[in-house]
């Protein structure tokens, strides 16, 4: 009988041990950004006139360099292509009042036969996240790279654009890497969505003189 009732306690406890592994696991599994949101911008400025953009086909990919397997590294393989894509276009459709995505760039002949201000050409992206420990304490770099080329059938302007956040925390005191890496994330979207912002704007304006 004593046997039987040590039985039914162990499989019990057993049972809570496993609902609460369970429960961990799927709290973290919740909690874990697998990939980056959107971004907008404020005080974004308006052009008139039609304008043309194309935005290069290639997947924008997260490259990744593990320098460590603390604080959960693995889970800093965030992907951000769609959610550039998306800022890009929320930033773009909000400077212009016409404009016209296409999946080529054109020529000086195709731009001086148009009503066209400039065509826009946002390619050559590149991003990177590093991970590291160092003497305890954990580090986070991100860095996020494109190129804004603005162009008529009379000038081109040629713009490269890049940010590189950080995040880092003691190895000891609750790191989470996909924590600091999807903060590290958002904050290079929003950088690089306001410069290229300002690159197209003060670009246009130099076309339009």
């Amino acid at each position: 009988m004593i046997v039987i009732k040590k039985l039914i306690f162990s499989k019990s406890l057993l049972n809570i041990i496993t609902l609460f592994l369970i429960f961990v696991v799927s709290s973290c599994t919740s909690s874990y950004k697998k990939s980056a949101d959107s971004v907008s911008l404020n005080n974004i400025v308006k052009l008139d006139g039609k304008y043309s953009v194309y935005i290069s086909e290639n997947k924008l990919i997260n490259k990744l360099k593990l320098k460590s397997n603390d604080c959960e590294s693995w889970q800093i393989d965030i992907k951000i292509d769609t959610a550039y894509r998306q800022s890009l276009k929320d930033v773009l459709f909000s400077m212009f009042q016409d404009v016209q995505f296409t999946n080529i760039e054109l020529n000086d002949e195709d731009l001086k036969n148009s009503d066209i201000v400039a065509q826009i050409v946002i390619k050559n992206h590149s991003a990177e996240s590093i991970f590291v420990v160092e003497r305890n304490t954990a580090k986070f770099d991100f860095i996020l790279k494109t190129d804004v080329n603005v162009k008529s059938h009379l000038m081109k302007i040629n713009n490269s654009v890049s940010t590189n956040k950080s995040w880092d925390n003691n190895v000891y005191l609750n790191c989470s890497a996909n924590k600091g890496a999807y903060k590290s994330i958002q904050g290079a979207l929003e950088s690089i969505m306001s410069q290229i912002h300002n690159n197209i704007y003060s670009s246009v304006k130099s076309i339009k003189r």
